[in-house]
Formats: structure tokens, sequence, C-alpha cells
């Protein structure tokens, strides 16, 4: 079971997120991750030359030159290293109610027609994906409203984002640590939550 771990802590090791994926590490430690960290790894945005080459071939099915196909190399790279991995773990605190804007730039890098998602298709079936993050405060995760406090438009995201590409299992585990009077026992809480999907996932 190949996992890959894709982490944007940019509190470094005061990071509540940390927490969460710490926890996951820790029980899965006989396990093999690979991991992209998003603080160091240049993550490529598609611009006019590079986004012309992508139509040109997950679009229009014509062959790139050499020039062209280097436009696509990084996002070719980071692809085919998702698609490798059986498990995708994400950790990333939310911002400002959404995914920190890092993190959609990696996963429009990765969402390539043909290769992880196409129309009508589930090309990464088989696979699942688990998203971690924690929040400023707790926003329910089943709506999304203008009205406070149903603005988690992340876990909406994630879920979308995932089942699209054909995910089997899309899950999020989430919560909000901020507060020291409820943090342990939401610390406790989260445990119990990534024990039982490992259990169900890896043994």
């Amino acid at each position: 079971m190949k996992t890959l771990i894709v982490k944007y802590l940019p509190s470094g090791e005061r990071s509540n997120t940390k927490k969460l994926l710490d926890l996951f590490l820790k029980e899965t430690h006989d396990q093999k991750h690979d991991i992209v960290d998003l603080l160091k790894e240049p993550i490529p945005f598609f611009n006019e030359q590079s986004m012309g080459a992508y139509a040109k071939r997950n679009y229009m099915g014509q062959t790139l030159s050499p020039n062209e196909s280097q436009l696509l190399a990084a996002q070719d790279r980071l692809t085919a290293q998702l698609k490798s991995a059986d498990i995708v773990v994400m950790a990333y605190p939310m911002h400002n109610f959404g995914m920190p804007g890092v993190v959609k730039t990696y996963l429009d890098a990765v969402m390539l027609n043909g290769q992880t998602f196409e129309m009508g298709k589930k090309l990464m079936a088989g696979k699942k994906s688990l998203t971690l993050f924690t929040s400023g405060g707790l926003y329910p995760s089943h709506q999304v409203t203008m009205e406070y406090p149903n603005w988690d438009t992340l876990t909406l995201n994630a879920k979308i984002n995932f089942n699209f590409m054909g995910y089997d299992e899309a899950e999020v585990i989430s919560t909000s640590l901020r507060d020291p009077a409820t943090a342990d026992a939401r610390i406790a809480e989260s445990k119990e939550k990534i024990k039982k999907l490992i259990s169900k996932w890896y043994r």
C-alpha cells in the first residue's frame, strides 16, 4: 500500500494541522510514504504557453514538440506521483474558509484530462483520499451557505475534487484546536477518527 502525503504547514512546528498529520504518521509508521512539501516544492501554475500545450495534448490529442512537452514536465511529474499512490493524504490549514492558494495550485497541476480525470469515467478508481485540516473556528461541513457558521468550503471542495477524479473514498477529518480548554478533547476525538480510518484502509 503506497501513500502520498501532500502537506502545507506554514506555521511549522506550531501548526495545529501538523498535530493531525503526526497522528496519522504515527499510526502508519509501518507503511511506505512519499511526501510532497508544498512549502519547498515549486508547484507549477498554468500560463498562456503551458495551457496551450495542455489543451493541444490532452484535449486535441496532438503530439507536442520537445519544447512544448517541457512546458508540462512539472505537472506530469506530480501527476505521475499522484497516480502511483493508493492513498493520498493532504494536510493543510483552512485559510479564509477554504483551501490555501498553493493547495489549489497543486490540485490544478495534477487534475489533468485523460490522466487523472475524464468525463463519465473514474480514472482514479481503486484509490482513496484523506484531507486533514484545522480551522480557527468550528464550521459545519454538511452545508455551505452565506450564513455564519456555514462557511466551510474546504470540505466541499476536497470531496468534489477527489470524487471527480474517481477516488473510491474521499474522507475529511477536521477540527479546531484554538481553544486550549477543548484542544485535548478534540485531539483525542480526531485520533479515534484517524485510527478507525486507518484500520479500515490498511489492515
